[in-house]
């Protein structure tokens, strides 16, 4: 199995942050933010892979991302900005 596809993840923190999920539809709901690091994180909540979503991180601000896994009610994020390093 290659795993070179996957991009290097970065270091990861441990935090528990309610933030809001601005929808691709325009819906707001409120997630629980894991695993936070510069490249993505890990949300509470039924998304599917491709997903775009955009997270109001608090102290942090709005940042856009797409979902990269999905799986029994979290799924990862990878932001945006993370392809542009």
């Amino acid at each position: 199995m290659n795993l070179s596809k996957w991009p290097e993840r970065g270091q990861r923190h441990n935090v528990q942050l309610e933030a809001a999920v601005v929808q691709a539809d325009g819906s707001t709901v409120t997630t629980i933010v894991n695993d936070l690091s510069l490249k993505g994180c890990r949300v509470t909540g039924g998304y599917g892979i491709g997903d775009r979503l955009t997270l109001d991180l608090p102290g942090i601000g709005k940042v856009e991302g797409k979902v990269r896994w999905s799986v029994n009610g979290r799924a990862g994020i990878r932001f945006d900005s993370a392809d542009e390093a």
